[in-house]
């Protein structure tokens, strides 16, 4: 069964039905997004239980093996991530990767930089994708729980997924652990609900009508994020578990992610660049270090 959890960044069970924000992505019930009485985080509450997310990962399309190389023609965007970070750590060393949910190829673009990679997958056949097609050496561990590597040091931590994980606090503390001295933090999550072109899906619905919410419902199942960080939030958390941030953006050039194809493509273009401006992007990307 579905379960109550309390915010991620104050620990409030207070929370506020967000009915709008859960019928633009289609979430079925009983799961709704929330948003923090007290603090104004959103989150995913009442959500599947960890049980039920490790059945979903196994069942769902999206993740299956035959979708599995979905990364690899964004190869050149990996490049130019790794890029941002090496302007912080020119050096290569030991990179950890949390999540291979795209397939591990960004992992595997680090690896071709110099990096000496290894991964952490909750799913078995995404991690088995990584292992088998691009030979990163990945384990897969309970929602990204990384206590088995306790005693590790690595001199970079990369992840894409933290919308994912059940507990962010956790994820950031022991990622707090395994950086060892003088190590970085990347993180990407989607800026959802606070971009400029969700607020202007939003408003259409409030214009339209509410059959104006299916023109923008997709076929991935947005179960999968338990999490919805703006900018403000997701330092406020890094900040919180001990990490400084040095550098945050919300537009990245060309990302594969959140431009379609066609029309559609140059409508969005202008309006990821044009929210990238305020902050209001369709991503965060952070680069930080323990404080």
């Amino acid at each position: 069964m579905p379960e109550t959890v309390p915010c991620a960044l104050c620990g409030s069970t207070a929370a506020i039905a967000e009915p709008g924000k859960t019928r633009l992505l289609n979430l079925r019930a009983p799961h709704a997004i929330s948003r923090c009485a007290r603090c104004g985080f959103l989150y995913l509450s009442p959500r599947p239980t960890v049980e039920e997310l490790a059945e979903m990962y196994v069942t769902d399309p999206y993740y299956a093996a035959d979708n599995a190389t979905r990364g690899a023609a964004r190869r050149r965007f990996y490049h130019d991530r790794m890029a941002r970070l090496e302007r912080w750590r020119p050096e290569r060393g030991r990179l950890l990767g949390i999540g291979c949910l795209e397939g591990g190829y960004a992992l595997e673009i680090a690896r071709a930089r110099g990096w000496r990679v290894e991964a952490v997958e909750f799913s078995p056949i995404l991690a088995e994708h990584a292992r088998a097609a691009l030979g990163i050496e990945v384990s897969v561990a309970r929602a990204w729980d990384l206590s088995a590597l306790q005693g590790d040091r690595f001199d970079a931590i990369f992840s894409q997924n933290l919308e994912h994980v059940p507990d962010p606090g956790v994820t950031l503390a022991q990622c707090r652990e395994l950086l060892g001295p003088g190590g970085w933090l990347m993180l990407e999550v989607p800026n959802q609900f606070h971009s400029l072109i969700d607020l202007l899906k939003l408003a259409v619905p409030r214009i339209a009508g509410d059959g104006a919410y299916a023109w923008f419902h997709r076929a991935i199942t947005f179960e999968f994020h338990t999490l919805y960080f703006t900018p403000r939030t997701l330092r406020a958390l890094l900040e919180r578990e001990g990490f400084e941030v040095r550098a945050l953006r919300t537009h990245l050039r060309a990302h594969p992610l959140y431009l379609g194809k066609g029309r559609r493509r140059w409508l969005q273009g202008p309006i990821h660049a044009l929210g990238g401006l305020i902050d209001r992007g369709p991503c965060i990307e952070v680069i930080a270090t323990r404080s």
